[in-house]
């Protein structure tokens, strides 16, 4: 039957009207999965590129003072090279780099604004903020004999303020008392995250722990970056037997909270991906079945006479059953095959062109972001053919109503 079920395939156009049948369930099967491949990709692309850009600029896991947990400041704590070296030797840690936060107030000769103030230093990573860099440079911050009075603000506070690199702006902290700083802004960067470009501002972490009287060892927290998100979960795991049961000579106690702990607005944002994503891949596994279900009970009518002398010859419903079954797999897989064609080359394109352009302002991201995670459009592709061939098993029993003396005559 299998290799009857070819020679129909090459031979479907014996008339106009199967001819249809297969071209519209091809286009079904081929239009679905296109859409489903490109749904999946797109987002999990998307994902992944809002939670690195999450990730860069708060870390994958936080050592803080459990204090900031529930307060509206940071509060310091002691991370001491030997805890960080503790950190360090986890699976899946690649980065512990320390910072210290200060807010306060910028202010021009024609505006003010309020900032954070992050101090970093040699072992901060500001790969991210390099490549996000619109003008000017990245200071070296925590080098030489005394602190930087270089700063990095973003696009939103340097339009704010008025601001271009070189220029000078003072900085007002209230603490204990009154203080003011002057720094000359080094770099303006734009990372389109609103979360982060409203406020936050680079400089040198000797100035901050400056401004607060913390100690050389004291920090506001220290930032664990991963080699891999899905090592998030384990990792968090093993920071919290680290840190959790630890106090500081101040007696503070140390808190270890996830990126998604820090951020749940933009992870519960995020998480909607997916079940827009399930929505979208049923939806079209429901369009690709109708098509085909369409199609080959098309087929089967459009065959008649033929199904009538098979019979005839001897062959039973149950052969030719499993002929047009063969025969709506061989549709399947073709549609399948250009559908992921069509697919794949408008992702390539797009991942290398950047075509499509987004709004930073409402999705973070410049251009429609594309991931190829192949094990889910693989389990997309097997899925979308086992359920739409089952689909087809039931629509195949119109073949046991022909009667062969009937359908011999049937025009």
């Amino acid at each position: 039957m299998l290799s009857i079920a070819r020679r129909l395939y090459r031979h479907a156009g014996g008339d106009r009207i199967s001819v249809s049948a297969v071209r519209i369930a091809t286009a079904g099967v081929a239009i679905g999965v296109m859409v489903m491949v490109m749904s999946l990709s797109i987002a999990l692309g998307f994902q992944q590129e809002v939670r690195r850009k999450v990730a860069s600029l708060g870390g994958y896991v936080n050592v803080i003072n459990a204090k900031s947990m529930t307060g509206t400041t940071s509060e310091p704590i002691q991370i001491t090279d030997s805890l960080v070296r503790q950190l360090r030797a986890i699976p899946g840690v690649v980065r512990v780099q320390r910072y210290a936060l200060q807010t306060g107030m910028f202010k021009t000769g024609t505006a003010f604004r309020g900032t954070v103030l992050r101090g970093v230093g040699r072992e901060y990573d500001l790969t991210f903020i390099r490549n996000s860099i619109v003008s000017g440079r990245i200071p070296r911050f925590g080098e030489g004999r005394t602190p930087s009075d270089s700063i990095l603000v973003s696009r939103r506070t340097a339009d704010a303020l008025e601001l271009d690199t070189g220029d000078r702006v003072y900085a007002y902290f209230f603490a204990d008392h009154l203080r003011a700083r002057r720094y000359v802004v080094a770099g303006i960067f734009n990372t389109y995250m609103s979360d982060f470009d409203d406020n936050l501002v680079f400089a040198d972490v000797r100035s901050v722990q400056g401004i607060s009287h913390l100690p050389p060892d004291t920090y506001s927290g220290a930032e664990i970056i991963l080699t891999d998100y899905r090592n998030l979960n384990d990792v968090a795991v093993q920071v919290g037997r680290v840190v959790l049961r630890l106090t500081d000579p101040n007696g503070q106690y140390y808190a270890s909270p996830t990126v998604r702990e820090m951020y749940p607005q933009i992870f519960s944002w995020l998480t909607l991906l997916d079940t827009n994503v399930t929505a979208i891949l049923i939806l079209m596994i429901c369009v690709a079945c109708v098509t085909m279900v369409s199609g080959l009970l098309i087929i089967i009518l459009g065959r008649t006479q033929f199904i009538g002398i098979m019979k005839a010859m001897g062959a039973t419903n149950a052969q030719l059953r499993r002929l047009f079954l063969y025969l709506s797999a061989m549709i399947v897989v073709r549609g399948i095959v250009i559908g992921n064609a069509v697919a794949l080359t408008l992702l390539c394109l797009q991942r290398y062109t950047s075509i499509v352009r987004l709004n930073p302002a409402d999705y973070y991201l410049s251009a429609v972001p594309v991931s190829f995670p192949w094990t889910q459009i693989l389990i997309v592709n097997a899925t979308t053919f086992v359920i739409c061939v089952l689909v087809l098993v039931l629509p195949s029993y119109v073949i046991s109503k022909i009667m062969p003396a009937n359908s011999i005559r049937f025009e």
